[in-house]
């Protein structure tokens, strides 16, 4: 990322696209902060070449930092939604999208206690995981993502715009997120995913797009997924209207819709606010 070109862009007349370049032979790196002293860690935690805009969720637990985020294999993806390739459509739009890496919910495990003492060349992770961590030399440990789905999710276009209960398990163990599956240009289903048996939930309906998923607990809510799924859902069809569609979060079940006689433009994120 040129934070040049991205600050110059208004002048030069360039989009921020154009700041961003893609390195496949280049590693990933995830750069741990200390929040309270601001102190970067001396480990350098390494993977392969990913792309990501969204992350899931991040946690401590037994000396391991869990980092869930939404990746693909390809740094492509934002220069596949420039204005010509939106105003396609038909086959030409369909070709568009064949060629656009698909994004899946992955998992990270790193281990923070890493010292002189730490062995080489194995696996630092426990076994109730499949995401490894390998120290390879003093000060660097690479590291492979654990997928967060099934193979079911694959017919759905991969998964992103991603939500959970960020009210209580933001930054804390946790057991389901929501998000948008994309088998065209822009999401067309709602998923529930559960990470007890990776098995998943979706909402669909032909010729609708849904907006991301925005989770709203229920009052007094006792179980993560007591609440109900927010999304706007917009329609190429003339003849229908915008709505703002209503899911039960447990049973991915629709509770209503509210119809809006204005027509919302599709919109990548959303939240929701309280009046209370």
């Amino acid at each position: 990322m040129d934070l040049l070109k991205i600050v110059t862009g208004k002048l030069t007349g360039k989009s921020i696209s154009e700041a961003i370049s893609w390195h496949p032979k280049l590693n990933t790196i995830f750069h741990l902060i200390h929040k309270q002293t601001g102190e970067l860690s001396t480990i350098k935690y390494l993977a392969k070449a990913l792309s990501t805009f969204h992350q899931i969720n991040a946690y401590e637990e037994d000396g391991f930092l869990i980092i869930d985020m939404c990746t693909g294999d390809d740094g492509q993806a934002i220069n596949n939604y420039n204005l010509q390739n939106l105003r396609k459509n038909g086959e030409d739009l369909d070709e568009v999208y064949n060629t656009m890496c698909r994004v899946f919910p992955r998992r990270f495990v790193l281990p923070l206690n890493v010292d002189c003492d730490t062995p080489y060349d194995q696996n630092l992770n426990g076994p109730d995981c499949t995401a490894t961590a390998i120290r390879t030399n003093k000060n660097m440990v690479f590291c492979t993502h654990e997928d967060l789905h099934g193979e079911d999710l694959h017919q759905y276009g991969g998964l992103e715009f991603p939500q959970i209960n960020y009210g209580k398990y933001n930054t804390h163990s946790y057991r389901y997120f929501y998000g948008c599956g994309f088998r065209h240009l822009v999401g067309d289903t709602l998923i529930k995913m559960d990470l007890q048996g990776k098995h998943m939930k979706v909402w669909e309906q032909p010729g609708l797009y849904p907006s991301e998923p925005v989770f709203v607990p229920s009052p007094n809510a006792t179980e993560e997924d007591d609440g109900v799924i927010m999304s706007v859902v917009i329609t190429p069809n003339k003849d229908k209207s915008t709505f703002l569609l209503v899911l039960d979060a447990k049973t991915f079940k629709e509770v209503g819709r509210a119809e809006v006689p204005v027509n919302i433009p599709y919109g990548f994120h959303g939240t929701f606010n309280s009046t209370q």
